[in-house]
């Protein structure tokens, strides 16, 4: 059962996620990650969300292609039952630490273009060109410190 603050909870991550994702999708994630429960049923969360089948259905297939989540069976039950993906959400930030390299490159070939070398717009080009470097940089660092801070069960190496 959740809680009243889980359900706003879940809301408010499903709107944040759907940044890239349909709102069933957005939600199912949210709501693998906030209940306290580890793992649903597809009717579970269907009844959790109420969510339509081909809703739940559309927006389960569409995080396991992506991922986000992954399913399993229990011996003598027929359900599949899916939790959420920490490493697999991990891994997409690094991921996304790759694509930052790949459109700074594109923002320096731009760069490169400009015959008005003194204008704000190849200023701040020249800037947002810079943060990105410097994050591609930073960033696996920073990741790297947090992995040997406590080593977790679930991340893969």
């Amino acid at each position: 059962m959740l809680s009243e603050r889980q359900i706003e909870l879940i809301e408010k991550i499903g709107i944040y996620f759907e940044q890239g994702m349909q709102p069933a999708a957005a939600r199912i994630l949210a709501l693998l990650i906030v209940s306290d429960q580890d793992a649903f049923s597809f009717d579970e969360i269907r009844g959790a969300l109420s969510l339509s089948k081909s809703a739940t259905s559309n927006g389960i297939n569409f995080l396991l292609s992506v991922k986000k989540i992954e399913y399993f069976t229990r011996s003598g039950d027929r359900k599949r039952y899916f939790h959420w993906s920490p490493n697999n959400i991990i891994n997409h930030f690094k991921e996304g630490i790759e694509h930052i390299l790949g459109l700074s490159m594109l923002f320096e070939e731009a760069l490169y273009e400009k015959r008005n070398k003194e204008s704000f717009n190849t200023k701040m080009l020249i800037e947002l060109t810079d943060l990105m470097n410097f994050l591609h940089q930073e960033l696996p660092v920073a990741f790297k410190k947090w992995e040997n801070k406590q080593p977790k069960k679930w991340i893969i190496k």
